[in-house]
């Protein structure tokens, strides 16, 4: 498979805006830090993102994907020095009988490492999320820290939520933990919206605009816009 190679130099910050990628190899050097902006509307099935992060260096990662179509993420983080750090936050919306999986995975090498993930999903009508993933502490990788967090709302009785986060821990001084929430729409939020004068399609639109939307406030204005208008097309 070919890679698009993104290299952030010795002392460099960079921030990169990607839209509809396919497969990412990333390599942060030492003392650098990288703001990486990924948004997929793309029909891609198959997506896949490796990186390394270097000495003293941090990694921060926003994924939105809006894409209507089945998708299979794989992503593989390894922080290889002391002081790596890397922050995950991801969203995504599927509808229809869209079939979504999202595997995640942090391999803390070296001590002193962070690693912190959030995964937030709305699966309506008879479609299906997968958040999965390992953060794996090797042996002497001391004082090192790692968290998953995923919640994934289920709109319709079809649709299905699945987290499923894993701690691998091969070291004793560390902190590490992770949760998962799956729930279906939270019916006195919509009794509420709906007793104000909504209906049932405006009162799910709010909710959805307000669990989806804040990762778009990160992105350039026209990506804004175009994540607004695939939440809307799909509601």
């Amino acid at each position: 498979m070919d890679y698009q190679n993104i290299i952030v130099k010795n002392r460099e910050n960079k921030t990169i805006e990607l839209a509809d990628f396919s497969s990412l190899n990333i390599e942060v050097l030492d003392n650098s830090k990288l703001n990486l902006k990924l948004v997929n509307f793309s029909k891609n099935t198959n997506l896949e993102f490796k990186a390394k992060v270097g000495k003293n260096s941090t990694l921060a990662v926003i994924f939105a994907d809006f894409s209507n179509s089945d998708i299979h993420f794989m992503s593989n983080v390894d922080l290889v020095e002391e002081g790596a750090n890397c922050t995950w936050n991801l969203a995504t919306l599927s509808s229809k009988k869209s079939q979504k999986q999202f595997d995640v995975s942090f391999k803390h090498l070296v001590g002193s490492t962070t690693a912190i993930m959030d995964n937030y999903g709305v699966a309506k009508d008879e479609s299906k999320i997968v958040f999965s993933g390992v953060s794996h502490i090797t042996e002497g990788a001391k004082k090192s820290i790692t968290r998953q967090n995923a919640k994934i709302i289920v709109f319709d009785k079809e649709a299905n939520g699945t987290a499923s986060p894993i701690l691998k821990i091969d070291e004793n001084d560390v902190v590490a933990s992770h949760g998962a929430v799956v729930g279906q729409l939270n019916s006195d939020h919509m009794f509420y919206l709906m007793s104000r004068g909504l209906s049932k399609e405006e009162a799910r639109m709010i909710i959805t605009m307000g669990y989806l939307k804040p990762i778009s406030t990160k992105f350039s204005e026209d990506i804004q816009n175009r994540i607004e208008e695939v939440i809307k097309e799909a509601m």
